[in-house]
């Protein structure tokens, strides 16, 4: 009986280790990166003053101010779409879409961009080894807009901050592996000093802030990086296969204890 309970248990080591072998890490990927705006508002609570394009990747607002040498609005424009088959998993990040924010002189009569919305969506298709592509993933980043004064000294950039930083990265399963995704930045980060002093006191919570600096009176670029990473997951009726063969293994130890 002691040899029988024993050998079984090894067959369910053994079907154990082959679930976990058959499921193929995916090492390269191929990707669809897109961006687009879906909601905004201006400092008096509504979309006056504001303009989308018919892509909707490029948002303008305000009222040029009689100073202004350019006399266009101040705008952001998404850099989109990115396609590329580059992703290697728990390698160095690729590049996807940009963001620049053109940033002319407005008027102080007219209300100016206080908000926005953009929907991040990206479509992973395992390359090494080949697969279909997945279902797209989306995510929503919020975004706080501060138009700070061009004679202030101590915060001559204008201001975004991400209201959920958190939102720039998530998780799919496949074939036996969870993939975490992010996406970084190098124009967006913590927001410190004079700027999140200046933050406190606009929102009156003194807490950490991530967002982005604009230069006044030109064009400031912040570019995305994409990277993936990833952990085996045994499937459930794996887990409890190998629960039982666990059991069946304190069972047979307790038995031979026993004798």
């Amino acid at each position: 009986m002691k040899k029988k309970l024993t050998a079984t248990c090894l067959a369910v080591a053994f079907i154990f280790s082959a679930t976990l072998a058959s499921a193929a890490l995916v090492t390269q990927w191929s990707y669809v990166n897109d961006a687009v705006f879906i909601d905004w508002s201006n400092e008096d609570a509504n979309q006056d003053y504001t303009v989308l394009s018919p892509d909707s990747r490029t948002l303008s607002w305000g009222v040029p101010s009689m100073y202004s040498k350019t006399k266009l609005q101040s705008s952001l424009v998404i850099d989109g779409p990115v396609i590329g088959n580059n992703l290697m998993t728990s390698e160095a990040a690729v590049e996807v879409i940009s963001i620049t924010h053109h940033n002319n002189l407005m008027s102080s009569s007219y209300p100016n961009l206080a908000s926005g919305r953009v929907e991040a969506t990206v479509e992973f298709t395992p390359l090494v080894p080949a697969g279909l592509p997945l279902p797209v993933e989306t995510t929503y980043l919020d975004f706080l807009f501060f138009e700070t004064l061009n004679s202030n000294v101590a915060t001559p950039m204008d201001i975004f901050v991400l209201t959920d930083p958190g939102a720039t990265s998530g998780a799919f399963d496949y074939d036996g592996y969870t993939y975490n995704f992010s996406f970084l930045s190098d124009g967006f980060g913590l927001l410190t000093g004079a700027y999140h002093d200046y933050i406190v006191r606009q929102l009156g919570v003194d807490t950490d802030y991530y967002g982005w600096l604009a230069s006044e009176d030109g064009s400031t670029s912040a570019q995305f990086y994409l990277g993936i990473t990833a952990a085996p997951v045994p499937e459930p009726a794996t887990m409890l296969l190998l629960g039982v063969g666990l059991l069946g293994l304190g069972l047979a130890a307790r038995r031979n204890k026993n004798n």
